[in-house]
């Protein structure tokens, strides 16, 4: 491939971003336009890179997700989970955004991943906090970013593969990584309290005790999906994808002979609404892998972590420009790259500073989750935002404020090691 190509794959998604192209099409026809004209390869390439991303049985979890928060919808589940966590903390300003935040740190568990997290969240929460007055910019803003602390809260798919690719215990990544979850759902709780202040949303009423026992048993059969795909999981009866094949019938037979809000007619559409957003979704993570691609075909990780070692010996500036590393790969590429190619490259530097097998790992993958939730390659945000209809230019003024909090935390996991250490030094 040329050295070009590079400048040219980035000016060119860079240009239709401006022009307001919508994001997967400005992913696909940069990579498109930087192989035609700096490269021999191909461009079936980019089909085929786009095809073998979409080849994933663990993908399968979106649409199921998305039909299920469907149901729960049109079914009625969503407005009694909605109804459920205002009487618990419907009285505090922005709760319903932090209930969103805490049912990403509940649903973290699910499958390890932040696009079927989010897609989980997000199908029911979005809407009803547009509804709620709170807007589209700040409902896809911490759904996005709270579908991130799927891979941060184990079990973790990235921690898993970090651990064989390193030779680090599983075991302690998964206990390392609990601490700097709960610190990342925290920081967009506070983030959303202080934009629910400052927009004056609606608080409710303290709920009495008679209040709350109420909304639980109405809640009753909406809560019991979380129990059956956390129960599911957890005790390995059923994978991540298969709970969401289960969640969906579940909550479609609880809409129809339970609470009895659903119908033939409204199945019908919302299982055509699911495909539409299924598609949106499916095409930014297709069209973003051949972008990812081209960057690790142009062996791009490497030369920017040897280049690393060259530019200095102080132990934080080198901290600082691993994370740098990590953060800006994060933007690009997808995880498995970045833990099969960088994360090898970059260990034995993070050894030789000193830091903890579990606190580089721990680092890494908060990396990983805000890469997760960072444009152009940024899974989560491209899910919440085709569930949302909200085009990127509409959020970015709020979602760089969650963004900042995630990275604010990032700092603290990468300084303070014993927020990644402390659990797995007690329990082992």
């Amino acid at each position: 491939m040329s050295n070009a190509i590079i400048p040219v794959l980035l000016i060119t998604f860079l240009v239709l971003l401006v022009l307001k192209v919508p994001v997967s099409i400005s992913i696909m026809s940069a990579s498109i336009v930087a192989l035609l004209t700096c490269s021999s390869i191909d461009v079936v390439a980019v089909i085929q890179r786009m095809y073998v991303s979409c080849e994933s049985f663990s993908l399968l979890a979106v649409p199921f997700f998305i039909m299920a928060g469907g149901f729960m919808e049109g079914g009625g589940i969503s407005r009694r989970i909605v109804n459920f966590a205002s009487s618990l903390i419907g009285h505090i300003k922005g709760g319903l955004a932090m209930t969103s935040v805490l049912a990403s740190m509940i649903f973290a568990g699910i499958s390890g991943s932040a696009a079927a997290d989010t897609a989980a969240i997000g199908s029911i929460l979005i809407p009803a906090m547009d509804e709620d007055g709170y807007g589209k910019d700040m409902a896809t803003s911490v759904v996005a970013t709270g579908g991130a602390i799927g891979i941060v809260i184990p079990p973790s798919i990235p921690m898993v593969l970090i651990g064989v690719a390193c030779n680090i215990s599983i075991g302690k990544l998964f206990l390392g990584g609990i601490l700097p979850g709960i610190l990342i759902g925290l920081s967009l709780m506070i983030i959303s309290y202080v934009y629910a202040k400052k927009r004056n949303l609606k608080t409710y009423t303290r709920s009495s005790i008679r209040q709350i026992l109420h909304a639980t048993k109405e809640a009753f059969w909406a809560l019991l999906t979380i129990v059956i795909i956390l129960g599911g999981i957890m005790s390995g009866f059923f994978t991540a994808t298969e709970a969401a094949a289960i969640a969906s019938v579940y909550t479609l037979l609880v809409g129809l002979f339970i609470y009895k809000e659903l119908n033939i007619k409204r199945v019908a559409e919302i299982m055509y609404e699911s495909a539409i957003t299924t598609g949106v979704v499916v095409l930014c993570i297709a069209t973003a892998s051949a972008f990812g691609w081209i960057l690790s075909a142009e062996d791009v990780p490497t030369a920017i972590a040897n280049a690393i070692v060259s530019l200095s010996d102080n132990k934080i500036v080198i901290m600082l420009l691993i994370n740098a590393v990590f953060l800006c790969l994060g933007m690009i590429m997808d995880i498995a790259p970045i833990i099969l190619v960088v994360v090898p490259i970059m260990y034995p530097i993070a050894m030789s500073l000193g830091l903890s097998p579990v606190h580089f790992g721990i680092m890494a993958v908060v990396n990983m989750a805000i890469g997760q939730c960072t444009p152009p390659v940024g899974v989560a945000l491209y899910v919440a935002m085709g569930i949302s209809k909200e085009k990127i230019a509409n959020i970015y003024k709020t979602y760089y404020a969650y963004l900042a909090a995630m990275i604010l935390v990032l700092v603290l996991v990468t300084f303070v090691p014993a927020l990644s250490e402390f659990l797995p030094s007690v329990l082992f």
